[in-house]
């Protein structure tokens, strides 16, 4: 790997980018108020327009109706993707540093859910840059817009629509990112085809996605090994591939970007870390699709859960986490 205070290279600087990637447009079929955006102007005016120009027609880009999301919208799921947040912050840091993300940037984080890295990506393209968070769930939407409010990152637009289609101008971005969406949708060649298209030339795609492979708990534990797999066939069951981080390298190359580059992290949760019981969470995430599936009956279910948060709070007890995969690498020019 190349040194980590290097960006990839051939990116650029921020003003050559923006040479290469003149404005957003709204791209919805026959809407009568096309509109496009200068993305030199000042930052606040460029916001503002941007909003109402991709919000046009009712505030969201139509919904061309690709799968569920495997873990539905609970507020346990809510919590869940919070906490996740959180914990992968530190990982999240790492790859934008590692990409050279630098004031004055445009960005776009597919699928950025209640909070996703937001927050990080505002404060590392500072005042100057803009960040735009795509998500299709409602309910995610709206928080992480009371999120930017909370935290004042006007330099933050959240925008609702459909990952596969998105509605916005190609080759615009300097960064198009994603966490944990390919592992949840089974259209990966689609929506990376997306992202692509939508990166300015020599702009970056970076993905970061998990792979089970790892995961396990020592000592072992029938209710972990009976747990794990109800959870392997719901997920699958709805699309999603919990091994697909290890295939991110392979998709990336044949999606046809280049300098891809490979990165995995590993960690060891310890007590009263949100991530030691993340299997808990994700089984009450998906407990309802479980028990329609017939993948194991309320009973079972409720008494392994009970069994494995006993083993799981036992200060000896060793939990593996999955693996963090990362893969990023420059659409070509």
């Amino acid at each position: 790997m190349p040194d980590p205070d290097q960006a990839i290279p051939g990116i650029g600087t921020s003003s050559r980018c923006r040479a290469s990637a003149r404005h957003l447009q709204r791209t919805q079929d026959g809407h009568p108020n096309r509109r496009t955006m200068d993305l030199a102007q000042p930052v606040h005016r460029w916001h503002g327009r941007l909003v109402s120009s991709l919000l046009a027609g009712g505030g969201a880009v139509a919904d061309t109706g690709s799968t569920e999301y495997v873990l539905g919208g609970s507020e346990v799921e809510r919590a869940r993707l919070r906490a996740q947040a959180a914990e992968h912050e530190a990982s999240a840091r790492w790859l934008l540093q590692r990409i050279g993300v630098a004031p004055g940037w445009r960005v776009l984080d597919i699928g950025c859910g209640p909070v996703g890295i937001l927050g990080v990506l505002s404060e590392m393209v500072g005042e100057t840059g803009t960040v735009v968070g795509f998500e299709r769930e409602h309910r995610f939407v709206e928080m992480a817009r009371a999120e930017t409010e909370r935290r004042d990152l006007t330099n933050v637009t959240v925008v609702q629509g459909d990952a596969l289609s998105t509605g916005l101008q190609t080759d615009s971005f300097d960064l198009v990112h994603e966490r944990l969406v390919l592992v949840n949708v089974p259209e990966r060649v689609d929506l990376l085809a997306e992202m692509l298209s939508l990166a300015a030339p020599g702009g970056v795609v970076a993905l970061e996605d998990i792979d089970n492979l790892s995961w396990q708990c020592e000592p072992p534990h029938e209710a972990w090994t009976v747990l794990l797999d109800v959870f392997h066939q719901t997920f699958q069951a709805g699309g999603g591939d919990p091994f697909i981080g290890r295939r991110l390298s392979r998709l990336m190359n044949e999606a046809g970007a280049v300098d891809v580059q490979f990165h995995v992290h590993a960690a060891l949760p310890q007590a009263g870390q949100y991530q030691r019981t993340h299997l808990l969470a994700l089984i009450e995430s998906v407990r309802a699709k479980a028990l329609a599936l017939g993948v194991i009956s309320a009973a079972e279910l409720d008494s392994h859960c009970a069994a494995l948060l006993a083993h799981l709070r036992d200060p000896a007890t060793v939990v593996i986490d999955k693996l963090l995969f990362q893969c990023w690498g420059r659409k070509p020019r």
